[in-house]
C-alpha cells in the first residue's frame, strides 16, 4: 500500500467492495495525533465489476490528487 502525503493527510486509493460491486475510492487518513478516516468515491456513481480495476482506477486518482496538490491547488 502506497500513501501520499498531501499536507493534513496521507492518502492512499483502494477498491471498495458493496454488494458484488466495487468501487474507486480515496481514503484520507488524518496526521496524528487526530485519527480520522474517510472514503471518498472517486468517481460519483461509478461501479467496476472487478476489484482489480477499481483498484487501479483508484490509485490513479490518488496519484493525480498528489500531483495537483504539489502543483499548488489547495492554494488560495
Amino acid at each position: 500500500m502506497t500513501e501520499f502525503d498531501i499536507g493534513e493527510f496521507f492518502i492512499r486509493g483502494e477498491a471498495r467492495e458493496v454488494e458484488g460491486e466495487f468501487q474507486a475510492v480515496i481514503v484520507m487518513r488524518a496526521k496524528p495525533p487526530l485519527t480520522t478516516v474517510t472514503y471518498h468515491q472517486v468517481e460519483k456513481d461509478r461501479w467496476f465489476k472487478t476489484s482489480d480495476v477499481a483498484d487501479f482506477a483508484a490509485k490513479e486518482a490518488a496519484k493525480a490528487l498528489k500531483l495537483a496538490v504539489d502543483e499548488g491547488a489547495l492554494k488560495a
